[in-house]
């Protein structure tokens, strides 16, 4: 093994305040990589130099040799900083005294190279705040450095972008690791205050990381705070109180005392006002010429850190920092108002909205935060939804009644992710009032304000009663477009979006399609591509939950021309899609890309409106591919988590019903599935299938085809259940021996096949009887030869078996569940023992049990007693 120089007899010890902070190892995977050179730029406090000396001290290096260049104590040359460099090396022993013969008069860069060349052994060179060097050279001796000596690697800690600037123009093999980096993690929080084997209560370590900006200087602080904090009632005070008084004390002594911003305190005070500060936004904040220059000294200082995602050049303070300097604005005599207020007119007038929503909201400026919500909300909602939602929240109550629709989206953000209030009805009942109400200028509030109760009603499960409101919003609208068509045209598409969700989930497929159809014009037509994209998805849902996967494709390649939402808003906006690339996935027997988008999915949260159709999805999966099992608990799993907005008499409740039929009679449980049919009336078609294929597969064919012909197709035009029907019909037909009846039902149920692609319902009968049918037909099915084709498994057995009880059977089998024996069985009864004793043995030769406990065991399963 190696002989290696420990980094203590070179370079400094970890700091005292570090001693006892974990690895960071996230970071410390980054610097074994040993690249030629790892450059680690960030201000102070950011724990550059703790970083390296944790790596060097944890023995992951394996250089022979560990040279520390401290940081110059000010400013220095290229020639000096490398004069320096060469009387360590020698002092160390890395290199001989004796450079060579040609040594003299060469440049101490060339020195140092030609030295370390020779030597020929491993050295790495930690260059700390390399950025002093002010000499233009520096970088590229450095980088010739590397290139003549492979033996040698450098880390490199800096302040500002003098040296390494542009991450773009590095070498792909080499290491750039920015402030944005260092800042910590919740991991790495969490690792931290393990390690210093404390125990946070609920929420503090969230309320900690926020405060003091994930900074690594704080978050030690922050250990040493909590460590003493003794476990009081008022221990989040306490905490907080302490928090800040630290955070004050560390911003007095490393910015308003640091050396370099002698006279420039009042400027490093006014120019926190700003989370991001340009040149020119410093120049308006401080009415100085020389901005830019002021701001790279604080760059150097290590004070600011330069923005890597700005366009143009821009700074900012740690926001634990910047709060503290604004607590400072007000002993400094600076108005904090009126410069937060500036900030927000100046990003209104840059055409940035959402910062300047953000300064007006800070500066508690309520009259222009509602007025730019006002004007903007549409764009907000497209692409600031978090914020949105958040400056909502915050608005105070007394100032919203100048602006009714801003209410009403405040009324429905507070409400999310909680059981909502149903509102009441404040619209006109008849359409002529509607329409009326339509040509006034109060139409785009009360627009606004229906809608917000709409989607209230939804939230609470009011799925039929949303989509009656919306019918009537529609009357409204069109007033509003006859006679004020630019009153409400910047809103509309996003309003279409929500009552298409609406329908969609009260079932309404056809009112659905028709919204979502005009809220994916309308919002091509105004840019606002998450709503275009939304409208998509949810469009190709209701296509594939309907049963036409080619229509369903064509809105996914709409859904395909939006790129994927950033943020809050992504999960939301992929949903309707997602759920009908698993669907058609299905329907074309592709099973692995079904797989695919069901992953990306996942199932149906909490929160997610569309919980339905993403278990309709899941579940449909589970059948195809034999899985029933692990359906019925996606299932039961979403049922439970939604029961509080679940309405027993929903479209919802009767599918969720029809789903667990399907998945029952795919387990065999006959008499589960007949018990469940015997708890519901058979109005929904969904549900009639499900009725009539449980009839099918317990042996009452005649049962099944007088459900099927209950349907009415022309109102109810669902190409996926009508397929169905038309194969229970075909099969029961087969089944009583009506030939010509079960070649005409066939003959309607491939020419669908045919012409919509559905093979995955073909699973849905035996493949015997597709062979005979296919081959007595006169012309033979496409989509019927590509499903003989495939690999795809029967997903119901040929017959389900169930068992007929009498009535006495039923009542002996119910007191056996009670654990009674033989005699208080017949007692209960008020028969024989005997005649007891007869019944159970008639029981369990019924359902093929041995005892009693095998008989109660499969009583329970197949649904014969609850």
């Amino acid at each position: 093994m190696r002989e290696r120089r420990e980094s203590s007899a070179t370079g400094p010890k970890l700091s005292r305040g570090a001693t006892w902070v974990p690895p960071r190892k996230r970071l410390l995977a980054r610097l074994d990589r040993n690249s030629p050179i790892t450059v680690i730029r960030a201000p102070r406090g950011f724990g550059k130099v703790d970083l390296v000396v944790s790596w060097l001290d944890s023995a992951r290096s394996e250089f022979r040799a560990v040279l520390w260049i401290p940081a110059p104590a000010e400013p220095i040359t290229s020639e000096a900083f490398w004069q320096s460099v060469i009387e360590r090396l020698r002092s160390a022993g890395i290199v001989a005294e004796d450079s060579g013969p040609s040594s003299d008069g060469m440049p101490a860069a060339g020195k140092v190279r030609e030295s370390l060349a020779r030597s020929g052994a491993p050295v790495l060179l930690v260059l700390a705040r390399v950025d002093l060097v002010h000499d233009g050279r520096i970088e590229d001796e450095i980088l010739h450095l590397l290139d003549r000596c492979h033996n040698v690697n450098v880390v490199a800690t800096a302040c500002d972008r003098s040296l390494f600037g542009d991450p773009v123009t590095m070498e792909p093999t080499h290491e750039l690791i920015l402030a944005r980096d260092l800042l910590y993690t919740r991991e790495d929080a969490a690792e931290l205050f393990d390690h210093a084997e404390i125990a946070l209560k609920h929420g503090e370590l969230d309320y900690i990381r926020e405060r003091v900006g994930s900074l690594p200087a704080l978050m030690r602080i922050a250990v040493v705070v909590v460590k003493n904090l003794p476990d009081v009632p008022e221990r989040r005070e306490l905490l907080a109180h302490r928090l800040d008084s630290t955070i004050a004390r560390y911003v007095q002594s490393t910015v308003l005392e640091h050396p370099s911003i002698d006279g420039y305190r009042d400027f490093v005070i006014s120019v926190a006002t700003a989370r991001v500060i340009t040149v020119d936004v410093a120049r308006r904040l401080t009415g100085v010429g020389d901005a830019a220059q002021r701001l790279q000294v604080l760059e150097t200082a290590g004070i600011v850190n330069h923005c890597e995602t700005t366009i143009e050049d821009a700074w900012e303070f740690a926001p634990a920092v910047r709060d503290c300097l604004l607590a400072a604005q007000e002993q400094a005599g600076i108005d904090r108002v009126e410069k937060l207020t500036l900030l927000a007119e100046h990003g209104v007038q840059r055409g940035d909205i959402a910062s300047g929503l953000a300064y007006a909201v800070e500066a508690e400026n309520w009259d222009l935060a509602l007025d730019l919500i006002n004007d903007h909300w549409v764009g907000l909602v497209d692409c600031h939804f978090g914020q949105l939602r958040s400056t909502l929240r915050r608005l105070p109550s007394d100032r919203l009644d100048a602006y009714p629709a801003i209410k009403a989206g405040r009324d429905l953000f507070v409400l999310l992710g909680a059981q909502p209030t149903i509102p009441a009805d404040a619209l006109p009942n008849q359409p002529a009032a509607l329409e009326q109400l339509g040509t006034t200028e109060k139409a785009r509030d009360a627009l606004s304000v229906g809608c917000v109760q709409t989607m209230m009603l939804r939230l609470g499960g009011e799925h039929e009663r949303a989509a009656a409101l919306a019918r009537r919003l529609t009357h409204l609208v069109r007033g509003a477009l006859d006679t004020r068509p630019d009153d409400i045209a910047g809103q509309l598409p996003v309003m279409r979006l929500q009552w298409g969700i609406t329908y969609e989930l009260a079932g309404a497929f056809s009112e659905s399609a028709v919204e979502l159809r005009l809220a994916h014009r309308g919002a091509l037509a105004q840019g606002v591509g998450f709503v275009a994209r939304n409208a998509a998805g949810n469009s190709a849902m209701n296509w594939a939950v309907i049963g036409e996967p080619r229509r369903a494709e064509e809105w996914l390649e709409l859904e395909d021309a939006h790129p994927d939402p950033d943020g809050w808003l992504e999960p939301m906006v992929k949903v309707g899609g997602l759920v009908a690339r698993a669907l058609v996935a299905i329907d074309r027997l592709d099973v692995a890309t079904a797989d695919r988008w069901l992953d990306e999915l996942g199932e149906a949260s909490e929160r997610a409106e569309l919980w339905p159709f993403i278990t309709l999805a899941h579940c449909h999966h589970a059948l195809a591919t034999g899985q029933a099992y692990t359906g019925m608990a996606v299932l039961q799993r979403a049922i439970t988590s939604h029961a509080a907005i679940l309405r027993p008499d929903s479209l919802i409740a009767t599918v969720m019903v029809a789903l667990e039929i399907e998945l029952r009679l795919a387990l065999g449980e006959g008499n589960r599935a007949l018990s469940m049919l015997g708890e519901r009336s058979l109005d929904e078609p969904v549900l009639i299938i499900a009725a009539a294929r449980t009839h099918l597969l317990t042996g009452n064919p005649s049962t099944a085809l007088a459900l099927c012909r209950k349907c009415d197709w022309f109102s109810y035009p669902f190409t996926r259940n009508q397929l169905e029907a038309l194969l229970i019909e075909t099969a029961a037909h087969r089944a009583l021996s009506e030939h010509a009846a079960a070649a005409r039902a066939w003959a309607q149920a491939a020419a669908i096949a045919d012409r919509t692609g559905l093979l995955g319902t073909l699973a849905t009968v035996p493949r015997a009887l597709l062979v005979e049918l296919d081959g007595a037909a006169q012309t033979r099915s496409t989509a019927v030869a590509a499903f003989l084709a495939s690999d795809a498994r029967e997903i119901f057995p040929a017959a389900v078996h169930h068992v007929e009880l009498t009535e006495r059977e039923r009542a002996v089998l119910a007191e056996l569940a009670k654990g009674l024996s033989t005699l208080e069985i017949a007692r209960t009864l008020f028969v024989s023992t005997n005649t007891v004793k007869s019944q159970l043995r008639t029981l369990y030769r019924k359902i093929d049990a041995h005892s009693r406990d095998e008989a109660l065991e499969i009583a329970y399963r197949t649904g014969l007693i609850d």
